[in-house]
């Protein structure tokens, strides 16, 4: 018999089949997976029968089983014999994507300490090592409500009086008017590797710093798998996007705020989580309707080294 992570060519697919124990009858399968042959958590096997297009078929948690699919008229050549077809289909809603997958293992800690200090004028924060990230605003849209800048985001020019020629931009928010949930400047934060996106690994650091001025009341927030939707890379499905998070109260001048990950707490009304920085999805500073209108700079945005923690 075949075993897991072998290639079965088309006429053994009988043997293929019986790798995989609830699969009852003779079925034509379709597999979708990042790799040619092979199932991960990223993918699920469906069993397309005569009776029924669609039912389930071997889904444990972890998916570890390969087959090929039945030649089609015209099919190319893709794996396991002449004729065969691959079909990626999505996770089942509430499926946690690293379990089994590529980031099951967790990733290396990163070493890259800055996240952005906004010289270079655009939307990605600084480049890392394997680090892909990228700078947003959104708020609730309530009709009439103000955000600047809205979506795209771009860092703006200092006041003459503040600027230097190291240092002449930083982010600057303002909004006004939303009555729902308030607004956020965010960033998100993933391990990258050839196309394969994982949770960022900050573990080898105590939190985060950054500079800013006010005034006004804002939230830092942490985002994890467990507070963050599946089509936002997470894993939560009800209750969401109660983020581990500090409250920063700004002056009206520059300042140095800092963050360590044992002051992180969430707000008591979404889904629970152990804060676990080994796997952060991104970075948020969000303002709520009683804090709103907001006005606020931000800058010299960074991960705080463990040693220098206060």
């Amino acid at each position: 018999m075949a075993t897991p992570g072998t290639l079965v060519p088309w006429p053994d697919r009988r043997t293929a089949i019986g790798i995989c124990a609830d699969c009852h009858r003779d079925a034509d399968f379709q597999i979708g997976s990042p790799r040619p042959g092979h199932c991960t958590s990223m993918t699920r096997l469906r069993r397309e029968s005569t009776w029924g297009a669609g039912l389930l078929c071997c889904l444990p948690i972890v998916f570890l089983c390969c087959a090929t699919t039945k030649p089609e008229a015209g099919g190319s050549a893709v794996f396991g014999g002449k004729g065969a077809m691959v079909k990626e289909l999505p996770l089942p809603t509430g499926s946690k994507p690293e379990a089994g997958g590529p980031c099951a293992g967790g990733t290396r800690p990163s070493d890259t300490a800055l996240i952005d200090d906004f010289e270079d004028g655009d939307a990605k924060p600084f480049k890392g090592y394997q680090r892909e990230a990228w700078w947003f605003t959104v708020s609730d849209k309530t009709q009439g409500s103000v955000l600047s800048p809205d979506g795209t985001f771009k860092p703006a020019a200092l006041p003459p009086a503040e600027a230097s020629r190291d240092n002449a931009f930083a982010a600057h928010v303002t909004a006004s008017g939303q009555t729902e949930w308030g607004m956020t400047f965010s960033t998100t934060l993933r391990w990258s590797n050839e196309g394969v996106h994982c949770p960022l690994n900050v573990s080898a650091f105590g939190g985060i710093k950054f500079r800013a001025k006010g005034p006004g009341t804002i939230q830092l927030k942490v985002e994890v798998p467990g507070t963050t939707p599946p089509d936002y890379g997470g894993e939560c499905s009800k209750n969401c996007y109660d983020s581990p998070s500090k409250l920063i109260r700004l002056s009206d001048h520059w300042e140095e705020y800092q963050a360590r990950w044992e002051q992180l707490q969430q707000g008591g009304w979404g889904a629970e989580v152990r804060f676990d920085p080994a796997r952060v999805l991104g970075l948020a500073f969000a303002v709520g309707v009683a804090a709103l209108p907001a006005d606020f700079w931000v800058d010299d945005v960074a991960l705080l080294p463990k040693a220098t923690a206060p």
